[in-house]
Order: C-alpha cells, then sequence, then structure tokens
C-alpha cells in the first residue's frame, strides 16, 4: 500500500512540475501586440495565365515594401483563381526580410483572401498568417487581417493589414 502511495505522490509532483514548467514557458513570451501598416507591390517578377474549364488561372509573383509594425521587404508568389461572376480567390506564401519592434529575420506568411470587382476596381480582403521566422523572428507569430486594391494599368496592389503578433522565447 505505501509503494502505490509513493507512486501516486511522485505521479502528482511530476505533474505539478510539468504545469510549472509551461506556465513560466508562456510567462516568458510577449504579451499579444497590435500590428498595423501596409504592404505595396512594386514590380510583378513572374506572370503566368492559363484557363481551367470556365475559371482564369494567374500564377504570379512579386517584390515590395512593408511599412508599420512589420518592416522590409518581400518577395511572393501565389495562385489567383477567378471566377465566371467575377469573383477571385487567392493563396499564396509571402516572405519578408523585416524588422518587427527592433528584432530582425526573415518571416515567412502564408496568405488567402477573396475579393470581386467594385466600380471597376478588383478589391479584396484576407489574412496574412506568420508560418515562421528566422534570426530574432524565431519565435514571432501573428495573424493579420488585410484589405487591399488592384491598380488596373500597372496590375499592382496596395494592403493595409492589422491584426497582432506574439513573441515565444
Amino acid at each position: 500500500m505505501s509503494d502505490m502511495r509513493s507512486m501516486r505522490a511522485l505521479a502528482t509532483a511530476v505533474a505539478v512540475a510539468l504545469l510549472l514548467v509551461a506556465a513560466a514557458g508562456v510567462a516568458l513570451g510577449s504579451p499579444p501586440t497590435a500590428a498595423s501598416g501596409t504592404v505595396t507591390q512594386e514590380a510583378i517578377t513572374g506572370f503566368e495565365l492559363r484557363l481551367a474549364g470556365p475559371n482564369i488561372i494567374i500564377e504570379q509573383s512579386t517584390m515590395g515594401s512593408v511599412t508599420g509594425t512589420l518592416t522590409g521587404t518581400y518577395e511572393d508568389s501565389f495562385t489567383v483563381v477567378i471566377h465566371p461572376s467575377g469573383r477571385f480567390n487567392a493563396q499564396g506564401m509571402l516572405t519578408c526580410h523585416c524588422t518587427v519592434e527592433g528584432d530582425q529575420g526573415l518571416l515567412e506568411l502564408v496568405v488567402t483572401n477573396t475579393g470581386e470587382e467594385i466600380d471597376g476596381v478588383p478589391t479584396f480582403e484576407g489574412r496574412f498568417v506568420i508560418k515562421g521566422g528566422t534570426g530574432d523572428l524565431s519565435g514571432l507569430s501573428g495573424v493579420l487581417d488585410f484589405v487591399g486594391t488592384v491598380d488596373v494599368p500597372s496590375g499592382l496592389s496596395t494592403i493595409t493589414y492589422s491584426g497582432q503578433v506574439h513573441s515565444h522565447p
């Protein structure tokens, strides 16, 4: 019987120790920080167009600048599907050589959005999700919602983002 009590006491002590370690890890991370800014496409670096049934598929890559909470330059690649209704959706990856609150590194963001033409201007909304980072930004996570428009003559977009970022140890 005393062996059973010893095992329970040991199991309880281990469980408490694990909870304390987990709590300490959470306490060491920073609280979420509000983030906002602008993403500006400056050049289209790759473009391919094809048809898939009634849909138009665009494979595109661009480069540009990011200002605000995230500051730096980026490259991205994404796929846009334009449906017969005129609505479109896109998904891709954006890689930012960024500075965030004085910390520098490389961030990878997953990009998803949907949109449509409004008064002759392609308008969209979506989300950036920070997938990972390097350097000082290796522990950064976050979700940034955005809205944007496409300048029809140039094909370049301007995006305004807002959300939260969180630095983990």
